[in-house]
């Protein structure tokens, strides 16, 4: 995945302070796995783009908005939990991977420079 996408993906998350995820009616959330099992959960910066991933396996989910602030929450507890989460996934399941703590890192900086 391009690094243009992962730029616009951390300047739209903080410019509208929020992010998009699908949640399963069991309250789970939709997660991407890769070749060597590791999990990455599915989360996007526009609404129109979470909509369209919800189809195939991801028919039944709902779409989800939620706020930067608890984003940041969210991340800060994977960041603990060394988890993984899979930047806007594209109709082939394609993700840009990186490690919660490290967009969390990202995300308060950039924020950061939107204050300024």
């Amino acid at each position: 995945m391009e690094t243009s996408v992962f730029n616009r993906f951390i300047h739209d998350v903080v410019a509208n302070a929020s992010v998009w995820l699908l949640q399963a009616t069991d309250g789970m959330f939709a997660m991407v796995e890769s070749a060597d099992r590791k999990s990455f959960l599915a989360v996007w910066d526009r609404e129109s783009d979470a909509q369209k991933a919800a189809s195939d396996e991801w028919q039944d989910y709902s779409i989800v908005h939620m706020d930067l602030t608890e984003w940041i929450h969210w991340l800060n507890e994977m960041a603990e939990d060394e988890a993984w989460i899979g930047v806007c996934p594209d109709e082939d399941g394609r993700i840009l991977p990186v490690e919660a703590a490290k967009l969390l890192e990202i995300l308060v900086g950039e924020r950061k420079a939107q204050r300024n």
